[in-house]
């Protein structure tokens, strides 16, 4: 072999391995290209099973006897009842009715003692009256004064009858124009379950069914001179006298009214109010009894009844504060959390079972999440969404990840891992 043949043998050689050298400086600028400019897979999120919340069945001490009902006194619900749209004589729970419509017409200021009522000769007849059809009354002296708020008070407290029709009278003229008032104002409060014959209650006429007297019950515990009135464990009224309350529960467990009713022909009834400390602060109720055998006996049932309500109510943690709801984990080691950033804490009452709700969004590294994620949690009618937080973060994976990921790919896929 010639020089000239020698030198022109080691230049291809040379342009050979340069030419290999270019090559492999552009696969492997190529794949480094590829390796960082891979899309990267969305990280999907293990969103865990949250548990349920459940309470046991209300266990209601409803009476045998009668109509019956007890619920909220701040909304429409009925925890519990018996015949509770049947309507039936109610007695002297008629003159909450009657104390009520002549507070619409005669409204007493905060405060005051409203006007004051003069007593005239038929106001004093109606003591006689009452009493020899064995009504309960109280004195009314000719010429005697009395405010109006006393005269509630009387009604109230000692179902003084003749107070009732002397109030009804004083406020509207006439007994009749009285009860059109009252068809009224019982038509516009929307408690049509109720009708009346007369300001007292001696009719049997005088009729309605638990439900709706329920309803008054929150009427008249929304309204400060009869609610008040009906608290009294005594009345005093000045040139009258001093009664006892003639509910026999008032002032026990809670027990802030509103009025008992008896009538020979249909037993005896007890509409009641009461309030008590719950976890979250006071809970309202009302009820009423209807129709049993006496006072005492109804007194009883009443309170028991009570007391079973308020048996089932339950404080439940239905959500604890940072509990995780969802957790993901990246390839390359990053973890990122969701959990609740509050708990929610509740009161219920009777059976109720929770439902949990969650949903976690797929997360695109390095990218900020359009679409959150949700908890939300079903109980009792209620829905409630509750506040998550981020904990942690899924970020770009570091740059040798990136540059190792394509060829364990290959590997992965030929089966050679």
């Amino acid at each position: 072999m010639t020089a000239a043949q020698t030198i022109r043998r080691r230049r291809r050689a040379g342009a050979a391995a340069g030419a290999a050298v270019a090559v492999a400086m552009l696969a492997a600028s190529t794949y480094t290209g590829f390796a960082l400019l891979a899309p990267l897979e969305p990280i999907a999120p293990q969103v865990l099973e949250l548990e349920s919340v459940a309470t046991p069945a209300a266990d209601i001490a409803l009476p045998s006897y009668g109509g019956s009902a007890i619920g909220d006194a701040d909304s429409d619900h009925l925890y519990a009842g018996v015949d509770v749209d049947t309507p039936r004589p109610i007695a002297s729970l008629t003159k909450v009715v009657t104390a009520l419509v002549v507070l619409h017409e005669h409204p007493i200021e905060a405060g005051t003692d409203g006007a004051t009522i003069t007593l005239t000769a038929a106001d004093s007849r109606l003591v006689s009256r009452y009493a020899a059809i064995n009504g309960t009354t109280a004195p009314a002296p000719i010429g005697g004064t009395i405010t109006q708020r006393a005269v509630i008070e009387l009604m109230m407290v000692h179902s003084a009858n003749n107070y009732a029709e002397t109030l009804a009278v004083w406020a509207f003229g006439s007994v009749d124009a009285y009860l059109t008032a009252a068809r009224g104002w019982l038509d516009e409060q929307g408690l049509t379950g109720i009708s009346v014959a007369d300001t007292t209650g001696f009719s049997p006429e005088n009729r309605a069914s638990p439900r709706s007297l329920l309803r008054l019950a929150r009427v008249a515990t929304d309204d400060p001179v009869l609610a008040e009135a009906a608290a009294l464990p005594r009345a005093t009224v000045p040139g009258i006298g001093s009664f006892e309350n003639r509910n026999l529960i008032i002032g026990v467990d809670g027990v802030s009214g509103l009025k008992t009713g008896t009538l020979r022909s249909s037993g005896s009834s007890l509409l009641f109010s009461a309030e008590h400390a719950g976890p979250t602060g006071e809970h309202r109720v009302v009820g009423v009894v209807l129709n049993g055998p006496d006072g005492p006996r109804v007194a009883a049932d009443a309170r028991a009844l009570l007391l079973s309500v308020r048996d089932d109510y339950h404080e439940v943690e239905l959500v604890a504060e940072g509990t995780l709801v969802a957790r993901y984990t990246s390839p390359w080691g990053d973890t990122a959390e969701v959990r609740t950033a509050t708990g929610v804490v509740d009161v219920v009452w009777g059976e109720m079972a929770s439902v949990v709700t969650a949903r976690a969004p797929d997360l695109q590294p390095g990218v900020d999440v359009d679409d959150e994620p949700t908890l939300e949690v079903r109980y009792g009618g209620e829905r409630v969404r509750v506040p998550l937080q981020w904990v942690g973060s899924i970020d770009e994976p570091p740059l040798d990840w990136r540059l190792a990921q394509p060829l364990n790919d290959l590997v992965a896929a030929l089966g050679l891992d």
